[in-house]
């Protein structure tokens, strides 16, 4: 179909507060452009224009691969993009197709609080940790899953740098201390390579358990947020995840994989979500599935605490 500019491709599917955040900021740029999708900035938004290769981002408009192949094809970091809200269209530079909201499904993957059992979280971290262990996991910021593992359950000490804050990370998660707070959360955001450093990908994944489960103290949250907000310490597109999981939300892989991790389940439910997740990315599926484990290991340390 024709617009007033050229052809029009018709979006699958957006997250549901996408078309009011591009009316409140509705001019921009294309940001980066990847093999299976294109962000563009409105404002101090990213949205994200692709495939879901990674699951339903939090920040998505979902289109084909044909669709997606043509608007590879024609757009480049030099073009403008609008937002047309009465059209429901974001425009690009000349030759470029519009894309289309008109017609999608919106999506919203919110993790909600709910009720979780003791005997619920031994299950479930016991699950995880099985499939953790399956085969040889290191995360992005080379921590090796199974002898961190190995070392805390024992009561062992950290046996290098990064499992020293990982450590510390872990004490302060329900603290009031907003300095010790902010010194250990300074070590991770940013920290690792790619789109979305592995420090990153831990504290989404730590968020995500928190959103369900409630964690993290009021004052380690209120810290990660004016420390993503206030500083410039991570990717463009880290710094958009990080601001959606303190609202928790988060990718369809992200927040499906958490509330199994968090509710009844069973080893078949819970394999394949974990699998899927495990499996994006460089390392960024396992950095955010061992920030979940990190949540789930401090619930465990909790549960204890208040038997004793």
């Amino acid at each position: 179909m024709l617009s007033a500019k050229g052809s029009v491709l018709y979006a699958e599917e957006y997250e549901q507060r996408i078309p009011l955040l591009l009316s409140e900021h509705p001019g921009g740029k294309v940001h980066s452009i990847f093999q299976n999708g294109v962000n563009v900035q409105m404002g101090k938004h990213l949205f994200f224009i692709g495939t879901t290769k990674n699951g339903q981002l939090p920040f998505g408009i979902h289109l084909s691969h044909q669709h997606l192949q043509e608007l590879l094809g024609t757009i480049n970091n030099n073009c403008s993009v609008s937002w047309h809200s009465a059209k429901r269209e974001l425009e690009f530079g000349e030759g470029v197709p519009a894309v289309c909201l008109a017609g999608a499904v919106p999506f919203d993957w919110q993790i909600s609080r709910k009720m979780f059992t003791d005997d619920e979280l031994m299950d479930n971290l016991a699950m995880l940790i099985s499939i953790l262990l399956i085969e040889p996991r290191i995360t992005g910021l080379g921590t090796e899953i199974e002898s961190f593992l190995a070392a805390y359950l024992e009561g062992s000490p950290a046996s290098g740098i990064n499992e020293q804050h990982i450590y510390e990370l872990l004490s302060l998660l329900e603290s009031s201390d907003r300095e010790k707070i902010e010194t250990e959360l300074r070590f991770f955001i940013g920290r690792g390579q790619g789109l979305t450093p592995s420090g990153d990908d831990h504290l989404v994944g730590l968020l995500a358990i928190h959103a369900a489960t409630g964690i993290l103290s009021t004052p380690f949250v209120e810290t990660v947020k004016g420390l993503v907000l206030n500083e410039s310490l991570t990717t463009d597109i880290g710094r958009e995840y990080l601001l959606y999981a303190l609202e928790g939300k988060f990718s369809s892989t992200v927040a499906e994989t958490a509330s199994a991790l968090t509710e009844k389940t069973d080893i078949y439910m819970l394999k394949p979500l974990l699998s899927e997740l495990l499996d994006m990315g460089h390392s960024s599926g396992t950095d955010t599935v061992f920030g979940m484990l990190l949540g789930l290991l401090a619930l465990r340390r909790k549960q204890e605490w208040q038997k004793k």
